[in-house]
């Protein structure tokens, strides 16, 4: 499920370029409230809300127009009084408005207004609508992507694997599989055709991929920065694999912010033209303007 929260703050408020911690900590501070269904959903399939385990989920970058930007302190200041965020997880439906309830139940903390930590609640929200997923399907990264080597046998100086190495496309779906694999506790995947030598996954990727470093704060994987990168690609996998990646996020560390992708205007268009897609959004309020989001 995805569901685009619009959050108020005060006009003013500074928050750091890197905001991925923040959000990362607020999103696990939210699911450890779950309900005794919800956490034994969870556990069920080897994961835990409450120390922190489940990492099925990515969110989009904050659209936080308009803001200034001071690059020497690595800031944004708000001129509005709200941002948005889309959260996306790969989790049981029943559970969807639940979670929208405990996002409203827990304030965001970030960044700073007139030297108080900056408070952000959830106002408005909409369960954005599932998409028709097809084996072959072209995406843009809204946040970056990371991937690391998988190959021991070739060992890099770098372990973050850029989108034109030779060997992208394996790292990219080993990842992809092995995330998959645990989520879902298949102990065969031949039936998904992931590991069907008939059904080769292919990865291509479009134009330029930018770097992206982001640095973290304390967080629980323990990781201080990392790197990704943006770019628009098409990938061809299972249906099930690529609804997983689409809802968890493609490549590693979706937990922390990065793999969230949209997909392209050229797909939505097809969609239309055929009558896919699954539906109208629904929210709690209509008519909420789109703002432009910092990337």
């Amino acid at each position: 499920m995805r569901i685009q929260f619009t959050l108020t703050c005060q006009k003013g408020t500074i928050i750091p370029i890197n905001y991925q911690s923040e959000i990362s900590n607020w999103v696990f501070s939210v699911l450890s409230k779950a309900s005794p269904e919800m956490s034994t959903w969870a556990q069920k399939r080897g994961y835990d809300f409450a120390s922190r385990t489940f990492k099925l989920f990515t969110f989009s970058p904050l659209a936080i127009y308009p803001y200034e930007m001071d690059q020497v302190r690595q800031e944004f200041r708000l001129q509005g009084n709200q941002v948005k965020l889309t959260f996306s997880t790969f989790t049981d439906p029943s559970f969807e408005q639940q979670i929208i309830q405990l996002f409203r139940q827990v304030p965001l903390t970030l960044g700073l207004y007139e030297g108080q930590p900056g408070k952000f609640e959830v106002k408005h929200w909409q369960v954005m609508p599932h998409p028709h997923f097809k084996e072959g399907m072209q995406f843009k990264a809204s946040s970056p992507i990371s991937v690391t080597n998988v190959d021991d046998e070739k060992p890099v100086p770098n372990p973050y694997l850029m989108p034109d190495n030779p060997d992208y496309d394996v790292s990219f779906f080993t990842h992809a599989v092995r995330r998959f694999k645990a989520a879902t506790q298949y102990k065969s995947l031949a039936a998904l055709k992931l590991i069907d030598p008939s059904f080769a996954m292919n990865f291509r990727m479009f134009g330029q991929a930018k770097s992206r470093l982001i640095h973290l704060k304390p967080n629980t994987d323990g990781i201080q920065q990392l790197r990704g990168f943006v770019y628009d690609f098409e990938v061809a996998m299972s249906l099930p694999l690529l609804e997983f990646c689409y809802y968890a996020g493609f490549g590693e560390y979706p937990q922390l912010g990065f793999g969230y992708v949209e997909i392209k205007e050229k797909e939505k268009e097809k969609e239309k033209s055929y009558g896919g897609g699954g539906g109208k959004p629904y929210s709690n309020h209509q008519g909420d303007g789109h703002h432009r989001g910092h990337q």
